[in-house]
């Protein structure tokens, strides 16, 4: 087989905001240069980072966040859950790949082949740097004995295609992290080990020695060399320096931040309606919020989780198809859902990682229950649910 040329950008410690602005500049380059890149990077700040589809209300109490100090930032179009970042403790990746082509015997349009490929690449890499006992586990999580450490996820962010990831390297300090942080009903109800402070594991704790990024980089490296992958390293171009100095200030804005918000969606509901929140876990986590007129009629809906799915506007477009259906008939719900969900342009893993018509029917369905429930005499401005 021809071996392929890639890019290689080696970002070393960046920011929260820097982080998020680059991956929108480089999705742009792969699509006008038709070239694969690669993206290697380690925190340099403490934050936290949500993702594109969450509830930020129901992961963070985001007020104890301002009190405390900490940066919170939300990622652009990328999916996935609310996570803690300490400096110097966890490694980003990302393979950035043009769409209608072969990577390294893979198209690019099949995502679950391609995830399939890369948790191959990545666990030579894990091996060579001895964490051959980490194994990929649930929808996209890397684990040691239940203990999650890291993740490798796909997902069509419409330009090209990315497989990105994140490992532990060393303990974070939990201690701010569980001041703000909510756990979402259902969210661990496929993880063997419950409490955050088990949960979380790191390659340190693993191998029993520390393991810098450089290590971790240069296995990377390695393991895309024995696949077939040269890379060509490279910096920033001036365009693209410039690109991302103007996208960074966007994404830690409270509009992006809040952008999913079930406060912000009690604020915003009809006067007079039932508003209800209701989650549902099937590989990845769905969670709806709906307005209930006194006939049960939908008058508005939220739709969010950490699922990984394209275009980036769908769950929107989903919670505007609920407005209007008479909440008590689940046919046309499913169907409304069904319509957009299941559209060509909707594009995901769907095997390892894919949400379904049926997990977020669920999701509403709990949410209609949970605002149906609500006295008649309750409305809106009385309910603080």
């Amino acid at each position: 087989m021809e071996r392929e040329q890639w890019r290689w950008l080696d970002l070393g410690r960046q920011g929260p905001y820097e982080n998020a602005a680059v991956m929108p500049v480089l999705v742009r380059s792969v699509l006008e240069q038709g070239k694969p890149i690669l993206q290697t990077s380690i925190w340099g700040e403490t934050h936290l980072n949500v993702g594109w589809f969450d509830d930020v209300d129901s992961t963070l109490d985001l007020q104890r966040c301002e009190e405390l100090d900490i940066a919170v930032m939300r990622r652009s179009f990328y999916g996935g859950g609310t996570a803690y970042y300490q400096a110097e403790c966890s490694m980003m990746w990302g393979f950035l790949l043009p769409k209608d082509i072969q990577i390294l015997g893979v198209s690019t349009n099949d995502l679950d082949a391609l995830l399939a490929k890369f948790q191959v690449l990545f666990s030579d890499a894990l091996r060579r740097i001895g964490l051959s006992e980490v194994q990929f586990e649930g929808s996209s999580d890397l684990r040691w004995n239940g203990r999650k450490l890291g993740a490798l996820t796909a997902q069509d962010v419409v330009a090209c295609v990315s497989i990105g990831g994140f490992l532990n390297l060393a303990p974070p300090d939990l201690t701010t992290y569980l001041q703000v942080v909510r756990i979402p009903e259902d969210k661990f109800k496929d993880k063997i080990v419950k409490d955050m402070t088990e949960y979380v594991c790191t390659a340190e704790q693993v191998v029993g020695h520390p393991v810098s990024y450089e290590q971790l980089r240069d296995a990377i490296i390695e393991s895309m060399s024995a696949a077939g992958v040269d890379l060509e390293l490279s910096a920033l171009s001036p365009g693209e320096a410039k690109g991302v100095a103007k996208a960074s200030g966007r994404v830690g804005s409270p509009e992006s931040i809040r952008r999913i918000s079930s406060d912000q969606f009690l604020l915003d509901a009809p006067s007079g309606s039932c508003c209800g929140f209701g989650n549902f876990k099937g590989r990845k986590l769905c969670r709806a919020g709906v307005a209930l007129a006194p006939d049960g009629r939908v008058l508005a809906a939220m739709m969010a989780g950490d699922m990984h799915v394209s275009p980036p506007d769908v769950m929107d477009r989903v919670a505007a198809a609920l407005t209007g259906a008479a909440s008590s008939n689940t046919d046309d719900l499913r169907q409304r859902i069904s319509t957009v969900f299941e559209a060509e342009d909707v594009h995901q893993a769907d095997q390892l990682m894919g949400v379904t018509t049926e997990d977020l029917l669920a999701a509403v369905l709990v949410a209609v229950q949970a605002a149906a429930s609500i006295p008649t005499d309750a409305t809106k401005d009385e309910n603080p649910t």
